[in-house]
């Protein structure tokens, strides 16, 4: 049984990580461009481990467990990935959130590109959420690598939803409120996911599947094709690998302890 305590300490959690990244300007902090490359690929290993070695596995188990077709589990993937493939294709696509020339561009702001580029943000950020109780159903060493998965792959999309904010609002109201927005989609996330996870067991498996097609979606549309013209940096790749390490590592010592 899910803890709503522990979904609560998750809540806070990437509650507040958005909003700390929102301070850095204030103390005039700046990332640049190649770490915010090196995030990104270190979110791309964090976000394939997570499906590939926690979600997919546990998702096909417990379907067999409850005697469920597998094909439950992979409707799931494809319904995730074609979520986020629609709610881009209408809410300006990620790859040009993520991307440098968006970011970075010097060119005037375009306040009605950038708000719902952020509202694409948003988006990813309640999917996120949606992940974490379906998570913590497949059992809590796999619920706890989901999680810090979640918050770690938080902070570049911060960073991008910040740089956004500041680039779209025409006032300190507008930025205040994007920043918001981006911060409290994922407790609103874990909401609904709660909610799914409450309509019984049989729903878990599907709600997996779900998860990892999201995941699937941000790491292969979103970020690989982003990072494409840096595939020569060793430190890029290097970055991935780690990612990918870190969870895996994660998935072999939390089980025992």
């Amino acid at each position: 049984m899910i803890s709503w305590w522990e979904m609560a300490q998750w809540a806070l959690i990437t509650f507040a990580t958005p909003l700390i990244i929102a301070l850095f300007p204030f103390f005039r902090v700046k990332i640049g461009e190649r770490v915010l490359h090196l995030m990104l690929g270190f979110s791309v290993g964090i976000l394939g481990g997570v499906t590939f070695v926690d979600i997919l596995p546990e998702a096909f188990a417990i379907a067999k467990e409850l005697s469920i077709l597998s094909v439950y589990v992979s409707s799931g993937v494809g319904v995730g990935f074609f979520v986020l493939l629609l709610a881009e294709r209408y809410l300006l696509g990620l790859q040009e959130i993520h991307g440098r020339h968006f970011i970075h561009d010097s060119s005037a702001p375009d306040p009605s590109r950038g708000l719902m580029a952020v509202g694409a943000l948003t988006f990813h950020g309640f999917m996120d959420g949606f992940v974490i109780p379906m998570g913590f159903s497949a059992g809590p060493a796999v619920g706890i690598i989901v999680s810090l998965a979640i918050t770690l792959h938080q902070i570049p999309d911060s960073f991008a939803a910040l740089a956004l904010s500041l680039r779209a609002a025409s006032s300190r109201k507008q930025i205040f409120f994007s920043v918001l927005a981006t911060a409290a989609d994922t407790p609103v996330g874990i909401v609904f996911g709660l909610l799914l996870v409450s309509l019984g067991n049989s729903m878990i498996p599907f709600g997996l599947g779900l998860s990892a097609g999201t995941f699937i979606y941000v790491s292969a549309v979103d970020i690989v094709p982003e990072l494409q013209h840096e595939t020569r940096s060793k430190l890029v790749l290097l970055s991935m690998t780690l990612g990918f390490l870190l969870v895996s590592g994660l998935s072999l010592i939390l089980p025992q302890v």
